[in-house]
């Protein structure tokens, strides 16, 4: 057992329970049933070790003693997916207090250990960690080294739920510290995962991949189904970030069928699909779950997560009358951290609270909630949970539209991002770049003109334009597209349209080129142009007008295009020029109509001095995605 060998340790065990069965030693008999019972796999019910142990309470009669006590605790543990909650705490309680009367150390922390099996649920992380803590002083007395381990796992496990980081990276320590000098595999692989489990809460993905890895080979020696599972959920929480949720489905639906004792799998599955944004199977599997109204999800150790893992997939759903449900449910826990054992922590619970309250169009309390997830996150150093809890926050803020919520996400969703691209959240990263762009105006999923779409392909891309830029270091943008493009479309036709199309990208380049213009972007017919003057960015405008003019003359077809410029500095940060300038310049061009050119108050003032560019009298607009009202003029490009 100690080398790492569990199958023949178990069927060692196994041939002395059969001799001492034979030859009539009870206490034999009790021995081996309880080493036969060291490690079981996971979400197995193991009726063998069930009847041994059983067998052992039958004929060790009923006195106290401390090896009874022993065997009762582990026939709790053995029933964790046999028997009622009920049923093994009171098992693992009657343990406790014959253990007591027997007054044997190493024997109460034993049956201490079975103890905080039985009674694992979501609402006694305290309770627990008193237990955890009496563990490993009754083992420290009795020089057991293996069951002073299992007292500092516990701890471990209970900080973690309790979001004392400092307290967790203890516990850590002196795991290893013990792992190492026992130097057996069942606990250098538990180390192997603590690390892995402490890496990726931090955000050092590559790190935490390298050492969930290794704790699967060692772990296959030891409990291979167990193994495997948790390094799968470990690879859930990692393959989450680097949005490559897609690999681990079969995986997890081959837990579903194999481990029907742990509904958590099947919670799981639902998670990927919702965060896959598959929404049929996300349902589906949603509402085998909500059945009953989620009462037979077992309160056990892995309620918490899985309760928590569904509020992700009721809010993806939209389903306000669940999410009341789970808001009932979770309410209590809005304190703690989700974690499932010492695998993985997906951060504070009130990250799931705002969601659920978001859902239901409970702002207030949404609020509240994720306002206590950004600081209990913070708090506990959890970078990339910090900023999935930011995500969430501003895109609550962008549906609930009151005052001043847009300019309060675009300041969450811009630290999101950054900590996103800062980690490698590669998932997020998509997500909160999307939001971005909807909290700026444009929504980059269903552009509504060629303009939006080429400012968010610009957007994602933020080309280096300070090669472009004046002396001064700013640069004159002009966005364009053809005004009524989509029903130009439809009534053409496909090869008529394209033949519209070329025609209009060929005027419009030709006047980039004599303007000494660059043309940034463009996708169908809508154009992206710099100029370092903001004059000849202007008079490019007003020579594509013309040039357009002419052509409508003859043509059997008009061609009215929209123009609007803006003029920003470049040598800042890029976020801050994309962000703001462009999409300002986008907006400006989305507000004219076929055939007219309008400017910013700004490029107007740097322009008028000449007296050769005549501008309108210019007129108040709200611009989409930014504050307050914006002054726009016409420049008045028709000659008489």
């Amino acid at each position: 057992m100690k080398a790492g060998d569990a199958p023949k340790s178990r069927e060692t065990f196994q041939r002395a329970a059969d001799i001492a069965r034979r030859i009539e030693t009870p206490e034999q008999l009790a021995r081996a049933a309880l080493g036969f019972g060291e490690v079981v796999e996971v979400g197995v019910v193991d009726e063998v070790l069930i009847g041994l142990l059983e067998e052992s309470l039958g004929i060790l009669g009923e006195e106290d003693s401390a090896l009874r006590a022993k065997v009762l605790a582990r026939l709790a543990g053995a029933l964790l997916y046999a028997a009622s909650r009920e049923r093994r705490a009171s098992m693992s309680l009657e343990a406790v207090e014959m253990a007591q009367r027997v007054g044997d150390p190493a024997a109460l922390a034993y049956v201490l250990i079975g103890r905080h099996f039985a009674m694992w649920g979501p609402e006694n992380v305290e309770d627990r960690l008193v237990t955890a803590t009496e563990i490993v002083r009754l083992a420290e007395e009795a020089g057991d080294q293996a069951r002073a381990i299992m007292g500092h796992t516990f701890r471990l496990i209970d900080l973690l739920e309790m979001g004392d980081i400092p307290g967790v990276d203890v516990e850590v320590e002196a795991h290893q510290q013990l792992a190492e000098e026992l130097r057996q595999p069942l606990y250098l692989w538990s180390t192997a995962q603590q690390q892995a489990m402490r890496a990726l809460l931090d955000g050092r993905f590559e790190e935490g991949e390298q050492f969930a890895q290794q704790a699967l080979v060692i772990g296959r020696r030891v409990q291979p189904e167990t193994a495997v599972q948790q390094f799968g959920l470990q690879m859930l929480g990692l393959r989450r970030e680097q949005g490559r949720l897609q690999e681990i489905e079969g995986q997890l639906k081959s837990f579903v069928e194999r481990y029907p004792a742990i509904p958590g799998w099947r919670c799981a599955l639902a998670y990927v699909y919702s965060e896959l944004g598959r929404e049929s199977e996300a349902r589906r599997e949603f509402e085998r779950l909500a059945a009953n109204d989620f009462a037979d999800l077992p309160r056990d150790l892995v309620w918490l997560p899985a309760i928590a893992v569904l509020s992700v997939s009721c809010a993806f759903l939209g389903d306000a009358d669940r999410a009341a449900t789970l808001y009932d449910l979770l309410l209590p826990y809005a304190g703690r951290t989700v974690t499932a054992g010492s695998q993985l922590c997906i951060g504070s619970a009130s990250h799931q609270l705002g969601l659920l309250a978001a859902t239901m169009s409970r702002w207030e309390e949404a609020e509240k909630h994720l306002e206590d997830a950004l600081e209990m996150n913070a708090k506990m150093g959890a970078k990339p949970w910090l900023a999935h809890t930011q995500h969430e926050y501003a895109g609550m803020l962008l549906r609930r539209e009151g005052p001043g919520d847009r300019e309060k996400a675009l300041a969450l969703v811009s630290e999101a991002l950054d900590a996103a691209q800062e980690l490698g959240m590669k998932a997020l990263v998509e997500k909160a770049l999307a939001l971005k762009l909807q909290a700026q105006g444009i929504d980059s999923t269903a552009p509504q003109t060629s303009i939006d779409a080429v400012a968010a392909s610009v957007y994602v891309d933020k080309p280096d334009l300070r090669q472009h830029a004046a002396p001064d270091g700013t640069v004159t943008i002009l966005f364009s597209d053809i005004e009524g493009s989509t029903a130009i479309t439809e009534r053409l036709g496909d090869r008529r349209w394209l033949e519209l199309l070329r025609a209009h990208n060929v005027i419009v380049r030709e006047q980039v080129a004599a303007h000494e213009g660059f043309e940034v972007k463009s996708e169908g017919d809508g154009f992206m142009l710099a100029f370092q003057s903001a004059r000849r960015g202007i008079e490019c405008g007003v020579d594509i007008q013309r040039a357009f003019a002419e052509r409508n003359e003859s043509a059997r077809e008009p061609i009215r295009v929209r123009i609007g410029l803006h003029t920003g500095e470049a040598i800042k940060e890029a976020d801050d020029f994309f962000g703001k300038n462009v999409i300002l310049a986008a907006r400006i061009a989305g507000q004219a109509q076929g055939g007219e050119i309008l400017v910013s108050s700004l490029l107007k003032e740097l322009t008028e001095s000449g007296g050769d560019i005549a501008f309108g009298e210019g007129r108040e607009v709200e611009l989409k995605g930014l504050s307050g009202q914006h002054r726009v003029f016409e420049v008045e490009w028709r000659e008489e």
